[in-house]
């Protein structure tokens, strides 16, 4: 019996140090509560700037002033590539330097991983409601199939179009879709 009413004891203990806790966290549900937690912290922890000095603070303007990006913004990209052996497409995740997509810069990403030569420029480049339209100034393979399908699945994924109309120094190469299948075509499917 004696037992019992220790584990009692320590039940009710346990209970009301749980009780007592809970109360003094700052909830959603209790906002002075809350901005008085907030304000005390503020208190005892001073914002410093990086050499040291310690600054006052108002909501967070002062650290949001003087905050420091560390990284260049980046756009994340998928590029299309043929496989080693040439027998498909695979499928690339990379970034692009800048707050936006660019053709030149999809095009260099491009060249960098393999796909197309290097040095080639986009001569002009157009999104009109859903039609891409992409003029580049050399393209070694124009008649490799699986490349333009690269070239096509690239462009049309990435800027969420419906055709790509690809165009040599102005001559017109064709006009693709995006290929959902790209994992089970070959390179022999597309002769």
């Amino acid at each position: 019996m004696k037992k019992f009413a220790n584990l009692a004891a320590g039940l009710v203990l346990t209970a009301a140090l749980a009780v007592s806790v809970t109360a003094c966290t700052p909830t959603k549900n209790n906002p002075a509560q809350a901005a008085a937690q907030s304000a005390h912290d503020h208190d005892h922890e001073p914002s410093t700037t990086p050499d040291g000095a310690a600054v006052e603070t108002v909501d967070g303007a002062e650290e949001k002033k003087n905050m420091v990006v560390t990284e260049d913004p980046a756009v994340t990209v998928c590029v299309y590539s043929m496989k080693d052996d040439h027998s498909g497409l695979k499928q690339n995740m990379d970034t692009i330097d800048g707050e936006e997509l660019d053709a030149q810069k999809l095009i260099d990403k491009m060249a960098e991983l393999g796909v197309l030569e290097k040095d080639i420029k986009v001569n002009s480049f157009e999104d009109k409601d859903g039609v891409l339209t992409l003029d580049l100034s050399s393209l070694e393979k124009k008649d490799d199939r699986l490349l333009l399908l690269a070239i096509s699945n690239t462009f049309v994924q990435n800027y969420d179009a419906k055709t790509l109309k690809l165009k040599v120094d102005g001559k017109e190469v064709g006009e693709m879709e995006f290929v959902k299948k790209w994992k089970e075509i070959s390179a022999d499917q597309l002769k």
